[in-house]
């Protein structure tokens, strides 16, 4: 199978199946899900590795980006760990947020449904769907546990190259998760070998995207420019690249057995 026939193919089917409607769903909700995220993380990484470092850690994501991302990160990891010690989370609040992150992640099932010509209806279905997606919400906490974890193995081993073994741990792990996502989020998906496939090729794309992004923003300064409003628009963009770049590794995952199939007729 010639790489770039599987390539150009899995763009036509992606285009085809309405991803970039499923992306742009998803990047709406993302946002108000990244609350309850980030209020998950923040809790359970803080318990293992201190509060200290969770807020340096978060910090140091926002350097990248600009004084106004770090700014806004360390006043949100500051604001939650005074609420978590006052118990004044509202609970109302957080009933919201979460089910908001189990929508974003409903939609991401749907989106691969619709890739993969799965019928899915009925209530039993929506319920099993949605139980698969709060499943998932402790699949990613364990992923930041691990990477966080990583990087404060490389922070105190101080290696040679530890930018490149952090970027190979990252891309691993992000290649698994990946693979997770699309296993585990859908009652039927592609063979173990075409989502391998389809999540090392999302995982390239999407360290690629995050690098030119990370490089424009440096370049053009536009979160200083446009203050909170960029920060807002910076995340929207990146969601929906985020989203797209998935639902293209589950499509090069669909393809790549059905291209097998074909082959072996």
């Amino acid at each position: 199978m010639k790489i770039s026939t599987l390539l150009i193919e899995s763009a036509k089917h992606w285009n085809d199946r309405d991803a970039k409607l499923f992306s742009a769903a998803f990047s709406y909700y993302a946002p108000l899900a990244l609350i309850p995220l980030i209020v998950f993380s923040v809790t359970i990484v803080g318990l293992i590795y201190g509060p200290n470092f969770v807020k340096d850690f978060f910090s140091s994501w926002g350097m990248v980006l600009g004084s106004d991302l770090s700014n806004l990160i360390n006043a949100a990891v500051l604001n939650l760990n005074n609420e978590a010690i006052t118990f004044g989370i509202p609970i109302i609040g957080v009933l919201f947020f979460s089910g908001v992150l189990i929508v974003a992640l409903n939609v991401l099932s749907s989106g691969f449904n619709r890739l993969w010509y799965i019928d899915v209806s009925g209530i039993r279905s929506f319920f099993a769907e949605t139980l698969r997606s709060v499943m998932f919400v402790f699949i990613l906490q364990i992923y930041f546990i691990i990477i966080i974890g990583f990087e404060v193995f490389l922070i105190f081993a101080n290696l040679k190259g530890s930018d490149f073994i952090s970027t190979l741990f990252i891309f691993i792990n992000t290649s698994l998760l990946f693979v997770l996502l699309y296993k585990f989020l859908t009652t039927k998906s592609p063979s173990h070998r075409g989502c391998m496939i389809g999540s090392t090729i999302a995982t390239t794309l999407f360290i690629m995207a995050k690098s030119l992004v990370s490089l424009y923003i440096v370049s053009t300064g536009s979160l200083t420019l446009y203050g909170a409003a960029g920060l807002i628009l910076v995340l929207l963009i990146w969601v929906y690249i985020l989203a797209a770049l998935i639902y293209y590794g589950a499509s090069v995952a669909y393809m790549h057995d059905r291209i097998s199939s074909l082959n072996d007729l």
